[in-house]
């Protein structure tokens, strides 16, 4: 059973689920060749094909409007190990196949789609990034080049330094 956007889908369906382990782009072969990994952080995707009632085709039908409307994403809660875990996804694609039948006769079925997390459902702490010897980044929306943070008691805090161009030596 799974949620979208709070619309339970309490009928069959087979999930599948994919961890990608994103890493930026610095990772690469080292000149000791040696591989440096540098993860972002685990991305999880979901394909998901559900089994549509022949005997209630509006909750379908509104299933697959909001599958294929353009936003940025949606909110859904899936299966994960023992339990279940919310994610904040993008739909990347849907598909279905319509059957004709004699006597005018119709449905659709097969309905697949994938699911691709916007955000990593894992990611280093603060804490085992220094552990690793790794350079923790301030979590910050705006950064210009030149800005300087300084992590604190109170977390990343912007700090200014003395123009060194104005000081006599």
């Amino acid at each position: 059973m799974f949620t979208i956007d709070g619309i339970q889908w309490p009928y069959p369906c087979a999930i599948e689920r994919v961890a990608e382990l994103t890493a930026s782009e610095i990772s690469g072969m080292l000149l000791d060749r040696s591989y440096f990994n540098d993860v972002l952080g685990t991305y999880l995707q979901y394909t998901v094909t559900i089994a549509v009632p022949l005997n209630n085709r509006d909750i379908y039908s509104t299933i697959y409007e909001m599958l294929t409307a353009p936003v940025d994403g949606h909110t859904f809660t899936l299966p994960y190990n023992q339990g279940t875990l919310t994610l904040t996804g993008r739909i990347t694609n849907v598909s279905d196949v319509y059957v004709r039948l004699p006597e005018n006769g119709q449905y659709w079925k097969g309905t697949r789609f994938t699911v691709i997390g916007n955000h990593p459902s894992k990611q280093m702490s603060l804490g085992e990034m220094i552990v690793r010897g790794r350079a923790p980044m301030p979590e910050v929306a705006s950064v210009d080049i030149g800005d300087l943070y300084v992590y604190t008691a109170n977390g990343w805090q912007p700090a200014e330094y003395d123009n060194a161009d104005n000081m006599e030596w």
